[in-house]
């Protein structure tokens, strides 16, 4: 406290200090400026440089720098008049960079102006019409009219030195309608209009329209707010044209008039030179005291400047001294308490991260066990349906039976759209590569429809691209899934429409192919304000969710976030009670020639009889179903219900095929495997299990299985893959 206190006293002692020397106000300042403009006026121009060079060595000496820019402005004013042009731009370029850091907009309006000015004078008119612009752009920013009218000024005198009347003529058309917007005084008013009304006379005298001409001049030649140059000027067009009309004593008046005006003006001229003559001053006297004022006043600055911070130095140096001791005491005590206070923040860190993994480890073990605990009741669902549609129903069953396996698949899907959720918010998502023919599983996918298509009395229309290639190289299963996602939405949303999948090539090269899917529907569309929001997790279309429009909200995200793993966008297109059109791109390694072992097979031309399997399934109707499929191919089957009877009966048997349960009690599928493997490497041995691929597939491969089908399954995928891997 005390430290600050000295700070506090040395600095408002320095203040005093500044303020004492400044000896004479901002407004004494002012009015030596006012002297000196008015002076310049007067054309008494050595007296006015000699009240600039007071006005300027005061405000420098309290550095005042409001004061020296406006001192600066009206030297270059003086020196403007004087047709000294080089030194008027010098001092206006000093006031104007002043007037820039003040942000002062009306003074560097008023600058820019004179500078066009000087330059227009020189006949430099591309120099003018840059200042002019530059003048505008201020004016602009400030919001201003007035300060947009300082620069119309000059540009009617710049349009005037470039004869450029016609140009002329259209902007004094919109000075007249500026002047009227800005509230002014009568007598300003007044005098604004007469200048225009002036100088529209005078342009279009110029253009040769004498009758324009005429009516503008003597409007202005009858207005009581008016100079004595515009007066002659007027009064010598007025002339010629009442000369070019033979209006003889119109002419006589108005040439009267003209020299009246004329010798005025030269009246005063004349007076105001002698008075400067009288004045007997010397521009280069004046001039030297103003240059060697300036490089007194940059010689102080450069003194004034060193002692501040020498004199800042010191007071640093001498508050460092003696806070120092302070600073190292309360630095230790605090580097002490920050020690501590880092260590219970580490602490807490690493208990939320432990917390965090084992949440996250809960969560995955969680899914992966609802995973296996809802497909497992699901495969008897589906399985004893397809079980009971194959043994011809009767009629009256069949409706039934078809609406069960409807619901049961419908179930699966909605599984199989949360558990692929959480993989895909975990980044736990896997691409396969395999080769796979797109014809077909988009053939199989549209036969899964047939049911719901009917029910909701929909036609769809299949667009194939002939050109692609037969074989691709991908994850058939993922493709499949976003196209189900995409038609089953168009489906749902769709009443007695149509819906339309069109597969098209974009690209081909050796390597790969680019293809271009579209689907589209005629269905109730969606608002253009949730077309955004439609790809979001949970997402609906609608805020009430009706019977007929009711789902979980996670097929669309799951679709964008499954082509964000193949680098590929979705797009929308949607109109209300018109339809939706969703596209996007996948580009496809092809297949090396040779057989595409995902090709269907026709399974009525192979013979299974020979076969002999073992199913190893703890669960009594899942044991049932899979003897029950199997048996319709007339395959021997054998059942155990635990990996150390699986082990046994592969050491005295001899079978085609092993189907292995994953999860089961005791021992498990991946170590029953592991032990399989030790003394028989050959027969091939299937997972057989509700464990999603991209859970398992690494523990499948390492345990030594030779493959996968994932429950609930269609009889034929089964006999495929069993097919596969007969001898």
């Amino acid at each position: 406290m005390k430290n600050s206190k000295f700070l506090h006293i040395v600095l408002c002692l320095f203040a005093c200090l500044q303020l004492f020397a400044q000896e004479v106000s901002s407004d004494s300042i002012k009015k030596l400026n006012e002297k000196a403009f008015s002076l310049t006026r007067a054309y008494s121009f050595g007296k006015s440089l000699s009240y600039s060079y007071l006005a300027i060595q005061h405000a420098t000496n309290n550095e005042d720098d409001a004061s020296l820019a406006y001192s600066y402005n009206i030297l270059a004013k003086t020196y403007h008049r004087m047709k000294y042009r080089d030194k008027a731009k010098k001092y206006y370029k000093k006031a104007l960079k002043i007037q820039q850091e003040l942000d002062n907009k009306r003074q560097i309006v008023l600058i820019y102006h004179d500078l066009a000015r000087i330059f227009q004078d020189e006949e430099n008119f591309e120099k003018a019409h840059e200042y002019l612009q530059k003048g505008y752009e201020v004016a602009e920013i400030s919001g201003d009219l007035e300060n947009v009218l300082i620069m119309d000024w000059a540009k009617i005198t710049i349009f005037q030195s470039e004869k450029r009347y016609k140009e002329l003529l259209t902007f004094t058309d919109e000075m007249f309608a500026r002047v009227k917007k800005i509230k002014a005084e009568k007598i300003m008013y007044t005098a604004r209009i007469n200048y225009l009304e002036y100088t529209k006379g005078n342009t279009y005298y110029h253009l040769g329209n004498y009758e324009e001409a005429q009516k503008f001049l003597e409007k202005h030649t009858t207005n009581e707010y008016t100079h004595a140059p515009n007066l002659a000027t007027s009064y010598m067009q007025l002339a010629e044209i009442y000369k070019s009309k033979g209006e003889v004593e119109k002419q006589r008046m108005a040439q009267l008039n003209y020299q009246e005006n004329l010798k005025k003006k030269l009246d005063d001229d004349r007076d105001r030179v002698q008075e400067e003559l009288l004045a007997n001053y010397s521009l280069g006297k004046d001039q030297l005291k103003l240059d060697k004022l300036e490089e007194k006043n940059h010689q102080n600055a450069i003194i004034v400047n060193r002692f501040k911070v020498v004199v800042a130095i010191i007071i640093l140096l001498l508050i460092g001294c003696i806070i120092l001791g302070t600073l190292i005491v309360k630095a230790i005590y605090k580097k002490i308490k920050s020690n501590k206070l880092l260590r219970m923040k580490h602490n807490k860190l690493e208990e939320a991260k432990l917390k965090a993994e084992m949440t996250s480890k809960t969560k995955s073990n969680f899914f992966s066990m609802m995973s296996h605990e809802l497909r497992t009741p699901l495969y008897a669902v589906t399985g004893i349906t397809h079980l009971l549609l194959e043994e011809n129903p009767k009629p009256s069953q069949q409706q039934y039976l078809k609406s069960l396996k409807f619901s049961g698949d419908h179930l699966l899907s909605l599984v199989n759209n949360i558990l692929q959720a959480n993989k895909l918010e975990d980044n736990t998502i896997t691409i396969g590569a395999s080769t796979f023919n797109l014809k077909a599983n988009i053939d199989n996918i549209i036969k899964s429809f047939d049911l719901l298509i009917k029910d909701r009395e929909n036609e769809l229309h299949i667009a194939y691209d002939t050109e692609i290639p037969e074989l691709l190289v991908g994850d058939s299963l993922k493709i499949s899934q976003i196209l189900i996602n995409l038609i089953s939405n168009a489906i749902k949303f769709t009443k007695a429409g149509t819906i339309r999948l069109s597969v098209e090539k974009v690209e081909e090269t050796e390597e790969d192919v680019q293809l271009h899917f579209c689907v589209q529907d005629t269905g109730i569309g969606i608002p253009k304000e949730k077309q955004e929001k439609v790809f979001e997790m949970f997402s609906q279309n609608y805020d009430v969710i009706n019977e007929e429009y009711q789902g979980s909200g996670l097929g669309l995200s799951i679709v964008k976030k499954l082509l964000e793993v193949y680098n590929s966008n979705i797009y929308l297109e949607s109109k209300v009670n018109v339809g939706t059109t969703f596209t996007f791109d996948i580009r496809f390694p092809k297949a090396v020639d040779g057989v595409d072992p995902n090709i269907e097979v026709h399974l009525d031309a192979v013979d299974f009889s020979q076969l002999k399997m073992l199913v190893v399934d703890d669960n009594k109707i899942n044991q049932m179903l899979t003897k029950k499929i199997l048996s319709t191919k007339k395959i021997e089957t054998d059942i155990v219900a635990s990996g150390a009877e699986a082990i046994e009966r592969v050491k005295y048997n001899q079978y085609n095929v092993v189907l292995m349960d994953i999860h089961m009690p005791e021992m498990d599928g991946y170590e029953a495997t592991k032990a399989i493997r030790r003394f028989n490497k050959e027969v091939p041995i299937i997972a057989f299990t509700a464990v999603s691929l991209d859970d398992s597939l690494h523990k499948i491969i390492d345990s030594g299985m030779n493959d996968m089908i994932l429950k609930p399954f269609v009889a034929s995928q089964l006999f495929t893959l069993i097919q596969k891997y007969m001898k």
